[in-house]
């Protein structure tokens, strides 16, 4: 279904998250009301900006499809970023992953019910697994973990359901961000937290190379998405611009401290090692004319201020 109408609401599922809040702060400056849709026990509650456009509910994601009942406004668009159990520990979890599946199509159901045009989902490079290559849209995928799996799943149930619905569905297949409120477990995170302190990071070879985009660029290519997307479809969302892992360490270094070591090497590869992550965003740039407003060394320089702020 095409929409091209102005967005005036927009709800946005997982609003507490490293993307939620950045998206939350997209939609105040572009003078939209936004519902922020979070988990009963967020820890991250204070993240979402105080503001008279905001309106924060708590929901858990797994009854989305009921919160309707509490919401008397009617809303454009849904931006579905909620997603639990990506860590180590629920990652390879087939209970847990299914729940994401599950909880997806409640919020697809929970859109429809807001009366929204517009449904944006946040998929995942691993969808496609491990293809050590250029990524576009019509590359086959072949996911190689249930988090990918149920990713690839999620997306095109919803695509179906919004389908029959006669809603737009758009797959925002992110791949590498980094940004403030990130994971400790995020790579950049973790050498950030660790080199403030003084320490020195444990590494791999850093031989790999990956596509980072800033967390604040990867919502506006959400935002853009949702308001200039002609019809359903899927988008990879990065940069286009890769580097080796080794120069963004090291990026990050210099910023902080020349003095300080990189443990380098220190550490092994795990088991099936991305080594070449680059997402085309060709389709991206056509459709929605988004283009990365930040640099890596621009971004990670603001990431940097912002966990000194909080440290």
């Amino acid at each position: 279904m095409e929409w091209h109408g102005q967005i005036k609401r927009a709800a946005v599922t997982g609003a507490s998250g490293p993307l939620g809040t950045m998206l939350v702060r997209e939609c105040i400056d572009n003078n939209v009301h936004v519902l922020a849709v979070v988990r009963p026990d967020s820890r991250n509650r204070k993240q979402i900006p105080v503001h008279e456009l905001v309106k924060v509910v708590e929901c858990d994601i797994t009854q989305i499809d009921k919160l309707p009942e509490r919401i008397r406004e009617t809303y454009d668009v849904c931006f579905h970023l909620a997603w639990t159990h990506t860590g180590d520990e629920g990652r390879n979890d087939p209970f847990l992953q299914e729940e994401n599946i599950l909880s997806t199509l409640k919020a697809a159901s929970f859109a429809k019910q807001l009366g929204c045009k517009v449904f944006v989902g946040a998929g995942s490079q691993a969808e496609y697994g491990v293809l050590n290559k250029k990524i576009d849209e019509t590359t086959q995928e072949r996911p190689e973990t249930l988090y990918g799996i149920a990713k690839l799943a999620a997306g095109r149930l919803a695509a179906e359901y919004c389908r029959q619905n006669k809603m737009r569905c758009n797959w925002a297949r992110i791949f590498a961000v980094y940004g403030p409120y990130e994971n400790d477990y995020i790579l950049t995170s973790y050498v950030i937290r660790t080199l403030l302190k003084g320490e020195e990071p444990v590494l791999t070879p850093c031989e790999q190379v990956w596509d980072y985009l800033y967390s604040e660029d990867a919502v506006h290519a959400l935002w853009l998405i949702a308001q200039t997307a002609r019809d359903s479809g899927i988008y990879c969302v990065g940069s286009g611009a890769p580097r080796q892992v080794k120069e963004y360490v090291s990026i990050i270094r210099d910023r902080i401290d020349r003095e300080l070591t990189l443990g380098i090497g220190k550490k092994s590869y795990g088991d099936g090692q991305i080594m070449h992550l680059e997402a085309d965003i060709s389709k991206l740039k056509e459709d929605t004319g988004f283009v990365p407003k930040y640099s890596f060394e621009e971004g990670i320089a603001k990431t940097i201020d912002w966990y000194r702020k909080e440290s």
